[in-house]
């Protein structure tokens, strides 16, 4: 009878696929609570405390653990989906006509206009912030057939760059996007789209969700567009922000986003924001500077806010 060869046995069993959504939601909860509460302890210089938050942290599977509740809470609504459908309603999936020349404030200047006068598209420029999925990137692979030619070509005409600070697939680098630098100020080599899907709420400093906000506007090039989700509970249940307040704080005065589109599911905000193309000229509310408590109670018992600073609002 023939030798069989024995399968190596693995070091350390794959961690089991997390399929409760109930389960999914206490993870995500704990995580944020103990990266809060570790954040005020290293503020408060206490390193015994943060000694214990570490072990709990470790104790509840750490990031990874909350990684994959996440990748099973957004299963449930398709980021991919909503942004491919963006992309199409702005003529943005096919890429973005190129120009040749702008001849001044408002005027593009002619476009080059290619074989069989189509004019020529360049790749939309995509950054996809905290990845937690490869799926805006096998979107950007995918190819297809065109009638009576043999080649497969790609589906849609995208240039993806996906980050986290702890990647999950060797696609997805691993970066901080509050330390990636900026590209120069010339508007070719800025993102024509950043999508920032359940990242916001993620951070766990009210100045640090500012400073993100100021680098998502930053980053894209104006006239660029930001697919930006949150938990709808950071919002209605919040004892700092309502859901107004926070279009506010997006716009003009405050991080300096048009809102373009909004709309909500049972626990989710979508907010679809626009760099505009002129210069910023309105100055910062000083409201946005500070951390105001607006409801009081235990139906608010959410402490998530945003800190906005002129020094990262107003520079890049």
């Amino acid at each position: 009878m023939p030798n069989r060869k024995r399968k190596p046995i693995p070091l350390a069993p794959k961690p089991a696929i997390m399929r409760s959504r109930k389960k999914a939601r206490q993870v995500t909860t704990l995580f944020h609570k103990l990266t809060r509460e570790r954040d005020h302890a290293l503020a408060q210089k206490n390193t015994a405390e943060v000694t214990r938050l570490d072990r709990q942290l470790e104790e509840m599977g750490g990031r990874e653990e909350y990684q994959r509740a996440s990748q099973l809470s957004t299963s449930f609504h398709s980021t991919s989906k909503w942004v491919i459908g963006g992309l199409a309603r702005f003529g943005w999936l096919h890429g973005i006509p190129v120009v040749e020349t702008t001849k001044k404030d408002g005027d593009e200047g002619p476009q080059k206009v290619g074989k069989k006068g189509k004019k020529r598209r360049r790749p939309t420029r995509l950054l996809e912030v905290g990845a937690i999925n490869a799926e805006l990137l096998d979107a950007a692979e995918q190819k297809e057939v065109a009638d009576g030619n043999a080649v497969a070509k790609p589906k849609y005409n995208l240039s993806v760059r996906a980050i986290d600070i702890h990647s999950m697939d060797k696609r997805i680098e691993e970066q901080d996007f509050l330390k990636i630098p900026f590209a120069s100020s010339v508007t070719e080599e800025r993102y024509d789209v950043i999508v920032c899907s359940m990242v916001l709420n993620c951070v766990t400093t009210p100045m640090d969700r500012g400073k993100m906000c100021a680098r998502l506007y930053h980053h894209l090039r104006p006239g660029g567009r930001l697919f930006l989700t949150i938990p709808k509970f950071c919002l209605t249940k919040s004892a700092f922000l309502t859901p107004e307040l926070f279009l506010e704080l997006l716009g003009e005065k405050g991080v300096g986003f048009e809102i373009e589109e909004t709309k909500e599911s049972p626990r989710v905000s979508f907010f679809i924001c626009r760099r505009p193309e002129e210069p910023r000229t309105a100055t910062l509310n000083k409201l946005w500077t500070k951390q105001i408590v607006r409801r009081k109670g235990k139906k608010f018992p959410n402490q998530f806010s945003v800190i906005l600073s002129e020094s990262y609002i107003l520079d890049s």
